[in-house]
């Protein structure tokens, strides 16, 4: 099994009230799972309105499954339980009877029609027949498909897509390509949702009832235009840039790495959080330019 548990935990939300309690905790609209059979992202808000996490949130069944990095998914969890209250909901970090794999658009044929249907639309979710295994495209400009469900049944269709090639797709690199974020244990309360852009991505519904952090949220939407934004570069380094790192324009904080990835010849992709008044200023992180920001969905 190609392990991408390195990149992306999974934190489980079943019972009765599973709907109604996520609906008040993220900045997305859950319904949309069930009415429009799609996946979503949305944000987790501190009462501040700064980001905790960010999920991509899929549905098998009556069961939520919100996805984020394995650094922060047991705070996120403990943090959720705590407004159960009384609830009717039960609330499982990491569970151990599901898997998951990614696959590109080349590989995509090699899933058998008769277990799964494929999606045509970005975060359009199929289900197989006996809805234990869910298909999703993910958002971007390549398509890519994220594979889920219980793990005898991942496990069997894994190896046989892959029965003969193994081709890795790297969870990470795939969203910063497509300027979405993540949020990990060094930015968490950095950001507000439209700074990186969550509204742009569909992340945020502005019509929902109340969750954590809206009346921030909503007075950034409804009384002025955001300050900052999140844009797609690349920078020269010699070493893995810290997340959460200054980005500076003259010596003057303008900014801060949001994530990031290397490619060949210490050139690395960075999602940078800035002020928009300061994109053609040069901005530089660790001494070096950022060169080629763009902000393009």
């Amino acid at each position: 099994m190609l392990n991408i548990k390195d990149q992306l935990d999974v934190i489980k939300i079943s019972g009765v009230d599973a709907e109604t309690f996520i609906q008040g905790q993220i900045t997305n609209d859950i319904s949309l799972l069930s009415e429009e059979k799609k996946s979503i992202y949305a944000g987790y808000c501190s009462p501040k309105g700064r980001l905790l996490a960010f999920f991509f949130i899929t549905r098998i069944d009556k069961n939520y499954f919100l996805f984020c990095p394995p650094c922060i998914s047991e705070a996120i969890s403990k943090r959720l339980s705590m407004y159960v209250l009384r609830a009717k909901v039960e609330i499982t970090c990491s569970p151990d009877n599901v898997d998951y794999f990614l696959i590109d658009e080349s590989d995509i044929q090699k899933v058998p029609d008769n277990l799964i249907s494929k999606p045509q639309n970005k975060l359009q979710t199929t289900l197989s027949n006996n809805k234990s295994v869910s298909l999703t495209m993910l958002d971007g400009s390549k398509s890519h498909y994220f594979i889920f469900g219980h793990n005898k049944e991942i496990s069997k269709l894994y190896d046989e897509i892959y029965s003969t090639e193994i081709k890795p797709c790297n969870w990470n690199e795939i969203h910063i390509n497509n300027l979405i974020p993540n949020i990990f244990n060094e930015t968490q309360d950095l950001y507000i949702p439209q700074s990186v852009n969550l509204d742009l991505i569909g992340a945020i519904n502005f019509k929902k009832g109340c969750y954590t952090g809206q009346e921030v949220v909503a007075r950034t939407h409804y009384l002025g235009k955001p300050k900052r934004r999140m844009y797609l570069g690349s920078v020269a380094l010699n070493k893995n840039p810290e997340l959460g790192s200054d980005i500076e324009v003259e010596g003057e904080k303008v900014g801060s790495l949001v994530n990031s990835y290397k490619q060949e010849n210490n050139i690395f992709k960075v999602l940078v959080e800035l002020r928009i008044e300061k994109i053609d200023a040069r901005p530089t992180l660790d001494g070096n330019e950022i060169l080629s920001l763009e902000m393009q969905y």
